[in-house]
């Protein structure tokens, strides 16, 4: 079988299908990636053993950057239909980052006057697949090239919750008072209705949320949906790389990481005075630290205690299984590495809401996302428009809610806790035991999950019921 996937141009995309894609390579069939042909992450998918089938052109940089990008929602906009929706606090928390962010890349890659789905859509009439599994944040032009070439297709949900199904059925429910309030009908499907007109594919739910869904997040994690899904055990992946001495020892004081993602790091200077509180908090404390942050990051702080090691990166799944305490912000793939290392968690979070206030270019701070920076590689042209970036993950109330709930571990409040109240939290979770017995059950129902050599057999012969 020929199985084309689809992939957001960021690591954190490519590792969670890695293992998927792997399984189904190794058991006979050809395995290919198709993603924007961004800087760096061609040799990503290289470096993971998969075969990258790059759209568009390797110069340009991600199309979100463009001055005609679509823009980031405005607050007004997002609240007007969350209050049509009406929808709850915890419901809004969702909304905000699928509405006023990810929607953005969406609506980018499914443009049909840009190459990226049109790349896509022409591989795929040449190539023929028998299967396209797509990235819904990649958008669902993996749909209309399925759709096109004769394939069975279906979303993998590596790196975000079933935000489109969830909100499509809100939508849905609420029209009248969407269309009441002067609103757009369905925002989220007139982002492809362009793409599917120019290829004549009619759109639908099937076009929208795939002939069925893989979802690698665990039961309590993942939002309810209506659509047919396959779990499957998130592996912790991260490309090879020589594995480093002190890795190998045992350390002499309990380890405890810090780790605080991939991707913002990438667009944010500074970290909301996260990283020095935590530095100070542990400074006293007979642990060794393992801070994988880099410059970034690590800007404002004067002093690094003895007892901090800080390492720009390294894999998590080698670093986890010599750790007592995981320190994080909550998102899946430190959360679930964790989780498959049986390692107790602190997650870091906040009271703000995730909502993305507008600032003129003058009013930037280091606490903002612009359109200039990505991968390291800063445009020319000054932004016009600045958006402040709340100090939390979308992820982290939802994980510090499951953590807690199985007494995994516990949230930190870390821009109102005191470096005392800190200490005394890290203290806490490292000395009760109760908190490794809480890892355990976390860790019992993810081994209880289909691994991705167990779901092949699925994949399989879904795909032979749903080619047309």
């Amino acid at each position: 079988m020929r199985i084309l996937f689809t992939c957001y141009p960021a690591n954190v995309h490519v590792y969670p299908l890695t293992p998927v894609a792997t399984a189904l390579q190794n058991a006979g069939h050809e395995v290919l990636i198709a993603f924007h042909d961004h800087p760096g992450i061609r040799g990503s998918i290289e470096r993971v053993g998969l075969t990258p089938v790059p759209l568009g052109d390797s110069n340009e940089h991600d199309p979100r950057f463009r001055k005609d990008a679509a823009q980031l929602r405005s607050a007004e906009e997002v609240l007007a239909y969350a209050k049509a929706m009406n929808l709850s606090d915890k419901e809004l928390e969702h909304w905000i980052p699928y509405f006023q962010q990810v929607s953005c890349g969406m609506s980018d890659y499914g443009r049909p006057d840009l190459p990226y789905a049109a790349d896509l859509v022409n591989f795929a009439r040449s190539w023929k697949p028998d299967l396209v599994l797509w990235d819904p944040v990649f958008g669902p032009a993996g749909a209309v090239a399925a759709r096109v070439s004769g394939a069975a297709h279906a979303r993998f949900l590596g790196s975000c919750l079933d935000w489109p199904a969830y909100f499509h059925r809100r939508i849905e429910a609420a029209r009248p008072q969407i269309r009441a309030a002067g609103l757009a009908d369905n925002p989220m499907t007139d982002l492809i209705r362009p793409l599917a007109d120019k290829y004549g594919v009619w759109v639908d739910e099937e076009l929208l949320f795939g002939q069925w869904t893989i979802d690698p997040l665990p039961e309590g994690v993942r939002l309810p949906t209506i659509q047919p899904k396959v779990p499957v055990r998130w592996v912790p992946y991260a490309y090879p790389e020589p594995l480093q001495d002190w890795l190998v020892q045992k350390p002499e004081k309990p380890r405890v990481t810090l780790s605080l993602g991939e991707s913002l790091r990438r667009f944010v200077d500074g970290d909301w005075g996260r990283t020095p509180k935590i530095f100070e908090a542990v400074a006293d404390l007979e642990i060794e630290l393992v801070a994988t942050v880099n410059e970034y990051q690590l800007r404002g702080i004067d002093r690094i205690p003895p007892n901090v090691r800080v390492v720009e990166w390294v894999p998590i799944n080698r670093l986890l299984p010599t750790c007592s305490l995981h320190i994080h912000h909550g998102g899946n793939g430190t959360s679930l590495a964790a989780v498959a290392n049986k390692v107790p968690h602190i997650v870091t979070d906040t009271d703000e809401s995730m909502l993305m206030e507008a600032l003129p270019s003058a009013e930037s701070s280091e606490f903002v996302i612009n359109s200039g920076t990505d991968f390291g590689v800063v445009e020319d042209d000054e932004p016009e428009a600045t958006f402040k970036v709340p100090a939390k993950h979308v992820m982290g109330p939802i994980w510090a809610e499951h953590v807690t709930k199985y007494g995994a571990g516990i949230r930190l409040n870390y821009q109102k806790e005191s470096v005392e109240e800190i200490r005394a939290k890290i203290e806490h979770v490292l000395t009760d035991k109760s908190f490794q017995k809480g890892a355990q059950a976390l860790y019992n129902n993810w081994l209880g999950t289909p691994t991705p050599s167990q779901i092949v057999p699925i994949v399989e012969q879904l795909a032979a019921e749903h080619r047309p």
